[in-house]
């Protein structure tokens, strides 16, 4: 009995020891752990107005959603990745020593998500994005630049240093938009006695595009003519229209506003119109059924030639043009250059003009 009595005390003995040396393990896996308070900042994009009603039924500023915080190694290799927030609210605590830089992403919007594990630059900078999910511009993807953390004092309940780091969220995308009113200034002086625009849109763009700002996949550049808009451009990139005919040389309303995300500068924005001719059509006149409208450039209200930028929306109000203006998209056909006028601002309005091309 007493023998049974000392191996049960013995037994109970080595569990408390057990027990005793599982919180000491826990104890140093949590040593020297840190501490990350992190802000995540929209700049403009969170504040300004996005788009101006032309494109969307109410004002809308880019709405980041889906934020994901990547805590990062001095390589840039990932070791977590945590929810966030835009603010200063974001804190988390025993964070792996191993993490020096942070960077954020957000409205991914894939069917697949973006990995957990890997390199900034090479996984998740090199991910590839489908514009046709992103046509709104408050959708538009947002991603940060790598921030280091910054010693900010010690933790009194631990003794753990605290961390602070800032990342500021931009788009690589940019925004093309048009509104206001048509004016074909010499119609039917020469050949068309009505121009109905049935097609607006861009041609010459990439549909893919990686969260690192560079285009990805084939140039979507449809030079032949057709009874649609052209045929290797997605819907993302136009929309048909109910509308108007120009048959005056008044001013005529363009009934609605028409914008499109895109990465870079498109090659050209097209305006397509179904056509009626005059009786006769002056002598060496070329008349086009349908007939496009190419805008090839934009410039400012100076005069100044306009690079597209990523964060800016560039929108064009009100084109004038001239029965010569209009053409057809057979590249053997001479260029004519339009410019429109745009204005320009942090994601807000950059107005332009058009150049036109042939």
């Amino acid at each position: 009995m007493k023998l049974n009595k000392y191996f049960m005390l013995g037994l109970a003995g080595l569990a408390f020891a057990a027990c005793s040396n599982e919180d000491e393990g826990n104890d140093i896996l949590t040593k020297g752990t840190k501490q990350i308070s992190v802000t995540i900042s929209a700049g403009s994009y969170g504040q300004t107005k996005a788009g101006s009603g032309w494109t969307e039924d109410t004002d809308k500023a880019i709405n980041p959603q889906n934020i994901k915080l990547y805590l990062l190694k001095a390589d840039g290799n990932i070791v977590e990745v945590k929810d966030a927030q835009v603010g200063s609210d974001n804190v988390y605590h025993n964070v792996s020593p191993e993490v020096t830089k942070i960077a954020a992403v957000a409205n991914f919007n894939e069917d697949t998500p973006l990995p957990v594990e890997g390199n900034w630059d090479n996984d998740i900078l090199k991910a590839t994005l489908n514009m046709n999910k992103y046509g709104a511009a408050s959708t538009a993807p947002l991603a940060s630049k790598v921030a280091d953390l910054v010693p900010n004092g010690t933790d009194a309940a631990d003794g753990n240093t605290m961390y602070t780091a800032t990342v500021e969220l931009a788009t690589m995308l940019s925004r093309i938009e048009l509104r206001g009113n048509l004016t074909c200034t010499n119609l039917g002086v020469s050949a068309y006695s009505k121009l109905t625009l049935t097609h607006i849109g861009l041609n010459g763009v990439h549909q893919q595009f990686t969260l690192g700002g560079e285009q990805a996949g084939d140039e979507l550049y449809d030079k032949t003519n057709q009874g649609g808009y052209p045929v290797s451009v997605p819907a993302c990139f136009y929309d048909e229209t109910s509308g108007p005919e120009i048959t005056t040389t008044a001013e005529t309303a363009l009934l609605a506003g028409y914008g499109y995300n895109v990465l870079g500068q498109p090659e050209e924005m097209l305006l397509k119109f179904d056509t009626e001719f005059k009786s006769p059509v002056a002598e060496g006149f070329i008349v086009y059924d349908p007939a496009y409208l190419k805008i090839t450039g934009l410039k400012t209200a100076e005069g100044g030639k306009v690079t597209m930028e990523a964060g800016k929306i560039y929108q064009i109000t009100d084109l004038e043009f001239t029965e010569e203006d209009l053409t057809d998209l057979d590249p053997g056909e001479p260029t004519i250059c339009v410019t429109a006028t745009v204005t320009v601002k942090d994601w807000e309005i950059v107005p332009v003009k058009p150049e036109y091309g042939k």
